[in-house]
């Protein structure tokens, strides 16, 4: 079970590829992301342990499937960290291998 909804995670994950689009970003480190959604009154990033754990905890939700995923979000296991990818950056990108 989660907390948060499906409607949430789209809300969420459409301001955020929104903000990176706008402001040419390839991705954002999941604390970067808390402080946008904070900012913007979308997500509060003050309960928890410490800031942030509420986007963090969403990350968590939709990796282990208990609601949708932020779009694209990805966890490097090797940092520990998880990092929120610019889906028209990685379109670019692949498009420009496969064409």
């Amino acid at each position: 079970m989660s907390n948060f909804t499906n409607q949430e995670v789209k809300t969420i994950s459409d301001s955020l590829q929104k903000y990176m689009q706008e402001n040419n970003k390839p991705f954002m480190e999941a604390d970067e992301c808390a402080d946008h959604l904070n900012i913007e009154n979308i997500l509060t990033n003050t309960d928890g342990p410490k800031p942030g754990f509420n986007f963090r905890q969403m990350l968590r939700d939709g990796r282990d499937g208990h609601i949708d995923k932020i779009k694209g979000s990805r966890q490097m296991f090797e940092k520990g960290r998880w990092y929120i990818y610019n889906l028209s950056e990685i379109e670019i990108i692949y498009k420009g291998y496969c064409d």
